[in-house]
């Protein structure tokens, strides 16, 4: 067998500066992500490792690959079929890479981890100086109903940028040495981290960032010092109490939309456009990513993809990608909890790995080369979490 270590220092390097390109814009993102990929094809046809495609779980997403390229076949839109189908193969093989060459190595896996933490302080930071000031670091402005973009310009997506990146700061953070000096620390970062999500007052994030603090105390209470746990949960309550008492606070307002107006919600629409087209091929969909032009079809409300992972993948490519999907990501879950016993660890791969693609929770386009190398590139961490690395 090749040696991998010898053989990967180009997407090492790459991938050290991805984190980095999110900020910058998607076309670097992009630059990277399909220069990982190309390599990882070419070094699996070099060495006749044909075996990856019938691994559990690549064998699902590369099955998901060949429904695309069939949903494709008999779309009536067939170049932006097509060119949506190569570009989820391009992430798979992107998310491969990560598992064969990056996340297999703890050096590397601890110093991109450390990385993505000082990334993510960074930002927090810059949105809370966004919040105070009305501008951020570089002069960004607060966008309408003062939401904040941070680095990310118009676009109001901090607060989920940092929850797609929360597992590596949840790793990094509470898998190394236990020192009673440094945990309280520990956890008042991610303390930090969490309230710098909420501000921004994108609803989505802010509901599963508190679903993932929730369930790690649920799932890991017995082996949890009650007595700091119980004050951790009073200052976080004390918080959370003080931010939404806010007057005009834009966190109350947001939420308060979000139930009062819930029957007039505009997601609601692009979910019931989804099934509206689902029906016209239920089984193939009308193709990747033209959801855009068939939603026109059937509603005066509609977007350029339904904003949720399912309905895209209904409405796209039909009942079988869906069912596929989720039967992939039931392998990643149970392919790892074979070979991970710790806790903690466990709950971190169970609670990303479902949230990431949680049902009525606005997302991106599952076609969109930013938002899902974005989320690729966590799930390749997620599923590169090894028991060893346990102190």
């Amino acid at each position: 067998m090749p040696n991998i270590k010898s053989n990967n220092l180009i997407v090492f390097y790459f991938t050290l500066a991805l984190p980095i390109t999110f900020l910058i814009g998607s076309m670097f993102v992009n630059i990277i992500a399909v220069t990982i990929s190309l390599y990882t094809l070419i070094w699996i046809f070099k060495f006749k490792k044909y075996s990856i495609f019938f691994n559990k779980p690549y064998n699902y997403l590369f099955l998901l690959f060949i429904l695309f390229i069939i949903s494709s076949i008999f779309s009536k839109y067939k170049l932006t079929a097509f060119e949506n189908s190569f570009f989820y193969l391009s992430s798979i093989l992107f998310f491969i890479s990560l598992n064969l060459f990056i996340f297999s190595n703890h050096e590397r896996l601890l110093l991109i981890s450390k990385l993505v933490l000082i990334l993510v302080i960074f930002i927090c930071v810059d949105l809370w100086f966004q919040r105070i000031i009305g501008v951020n670091l570089i002069g960004y402005p607060t966008q309408q109903a003062a939401r904040l973009t941070s680095f990310f310009g118009d676009e109001q997506i901090p607060g989920s940028f940092v929850f797609k990146l929360s597992p590596f700061v949840i790793y990094y953070l509470f898998n190394q040495k236990k020192n009673k000096h440094l945990i309280s620390f520990r956890i008042t970062i991610l303390i930090f981290i969490y309230f710098s999500i909420l501000i921004t007052g994108e609803r989505a994030a802010s509901i599963l960032s508190t679903i993932v603090i929730l369930l790690l105390l649920f799932l890991n209470f017995k082996d949890l010092n009650k007595n700091k746990t119980l004050k951790y949960l009073l200052l976080f309550s004390i918080i959370l109490f003080t931010l939404f008492s806010f007057k005009n606070s834009v966190i109350k307002e947001r939420f308060y939309y979000t139930f009062e107006q819930a029957h007039n919600n505009v997601y609601v629409s692009y979910y019931s456009n989804s099934l509206d087209i689902l029906q016209k091929n239920i089984f193939w969909g009308t193709g990747p990513q033209t959801y855009r032009y068939e939603c026109q079809n059937v509603s005066n409300i509609c977007s350029t993809h339904p904003h949720n992972f399912a309905f895209e993948l209904l409405s796209d490519t039909g009942i079988f990608s869906l069912i596929i999907f989720i039967i992939a990501l039931y392998s990643v879950i149970i392919n790892k909890f074979k070979t991970i016993k710790n806790k903690f660890n466990r709950s971190i791969i169970l609670i990303f790995t479902l949230l990431f693609f949680f049902p009525l929770i606005p997302t991106g386009s599952f076609f969109t080369s930013f938002h899902m190398t974005l989320t690729w590139f966590s799930l390749g961490f997620i599923y590169s979490i090894k028991d060893k690395y346990i102190d």
